[in-house]
C-alpha cells in the first residue's frame, strides 16, 4: 500500500482513474472494515483510501474532544492488511474548515476519482453540507449502510464511550481487534520497584483515549515481541501522585533493559483504581492482581 500525501492547495493526480474510500477511520472498527472489504470487492479502478492527518475536532475549540482510537501509524498498520492500493493522507489545518462541499468535490475531481465508497453517514464541507447525494452528481457512488451489532451502531464514539467505562471486551469486539496504544518509555517514581513490582512507564505518542482508570490485563510489545503484562492506568491515589494520569506496565517476565518504546494491547479490565491506606495494602492487592492476570 503506497502512501500519497495530499495538500488541498497543491493537488495532483497519481493515477488516471481512481476508486476512493472516504472517511476518517478512527479505530478502523468493524464498520470501517466492512466498507473497505466491499470497496475491495467491487472497485472498478485502482483503490485508494483517503483519511485525514488529524481529527477535524482538533481544529475546533482548541482541540477539545479530539482524543483518538488510532494514530496515523496504527491506521496504516491495520488498513494495510485489506489489500488497498493507495493510502491518501490528507493534511488539514484550520483553512480546511472553510472548504465548501463543492470545493471538496473539486479536490476529488483533480485526483481523477471516478467512483466513491462511503458510509451512509458521511458528510463533508463547511457546515457538513455535503451528503452522499451531493457526490452522486459527480461520481459513481456506493453507499454502505451503517453496521449494527445488537441493535447498536458500530461507531468510533460508541467505542470511546465503552473504553471510558472500562468495557474493554465490548470495545474490542466492535473494533475487531484489541485496543492498542503506543508511546515511549519514561522514568517514573519507581514505587513499583520498591514494593517488588517494577514497571515500565508509558508516555503516549498521541492523544489516545484513556480507558477507565484501573488495572488491566494487557500485552506489551517491545521490539515487536509480545509480553503478557498487567497495567495500571490512573493517578496512583495511594501515593498522592497528582492528577496527571500515568500508564504503568509490569511484565510477567520483567528484565531490566534499555527499553525505548512500547505498544500496549488492552485485553481485560481487572478492577478500578483504588486508594489504599498504605503501601503494604497496595502491595497485597497487586499480588492478588498479578496472580489473577498471570494465572496461566
Amino acid at each position: 500500500m503506497k502512501v500519497v500525501h495530499i495538500y488541498y492547495n497543491n493537488i495532483s493526480a497519481k493515477v488516471d482513474d481512481l476508486s476512493l474510500i472516504l472517511g476518517y477511520f478512527d479505530g478502523v472498527h468493524l464498520g470501517h472494515q466492512e466498507l473497505i472489504k466491499r470497496a475491495r470487492k467491487y472497485a472498478k479502478h485502482p483503490l485508494a483510501i483517503l483519511t485525514f492527518d488529524k481529527p477535524v475536532a482538533s481544529l475546533i475549540n482548541n482541540g477539545k474532544n479530539s482524543e483518538i482510537l488510532t494514530s496515523l501509524d496504527d491506521r496504516f498498520r491495520i488498513i494495510s492488511k485489506f489489500g488497498v492500493d493507495y493510502y491518501y493522507l490528507f493534511h488539514i489545518d484550520k483553512d480546511f474548515l472553510n472548504l465548501s462541499d463543492v470545493d471538496f468535490v473539486e479536490i476529488l475531481k483533480k485526483l481523477n476519482v471516478r467512483e466513491v465508497f462511503i458510509g451512509e453517514d458521511f458528510r463533508f464541507g463547511k457546515g457538513r453540507k455535503g451528503t452522499p447525494d451531493t457526490l452522486k452528481d459527480y461520481f459513481d457512488v456506493d453507499v454502505s449502510k451503517l453496521l449494527e451489532i445488537n441493535d447498536e451502531k458500530v461507531s468510533s464514539q460508541n467505542i470511546k464511550n465503552l473504553l471510558e467505562v472500562g468495557k474493554i471486551d465490548e470495545a474490542n469486539s466492535l473494533l475487531g481487534h484489541n485496543y492498542q496504544v503506543s508511546g515511549t518509555i519514561v522514568s517514573g517514581k519507581k514505587i513499583g520497584r520498591l514494593i517488588g513490582f517494577p514497571t515500565l512507564n508509558l508516555k503516549l505518542s498521541d492523544n489516545y483515549v484513556l480507558p477507565r482508570y484501573g488495572v488491566y490485563k494487557t500485552i506489551a510489545y517491545i521490539d515487536g515481541i509480545p509480553h503478557l503484562s498487567i497495567t495500571n492506568v490512573g493517578v496512583n491515589p495511594t501515593i498522592d501522585a497528582g492528577d496527571i494520569p500515568t500508564i504503568e506496565v509490569h511484565l510477567k517476565e520483567y528484565e531490566d533493559g534499555d527499553y525505548s518504546s512500547l505498544s500496549l494491547e488492552f485485553l481485560e479490565f481487572v478492577r478500578p483504581e483504588i486508594k489504599f491506606n498504605s503501601l503494604d495494602e497496595l502491595k497485597s492487592q497487586i499480588e492478588s492482581d498479578v496472580k489473577k492476570v498471570f494465572k496461566n
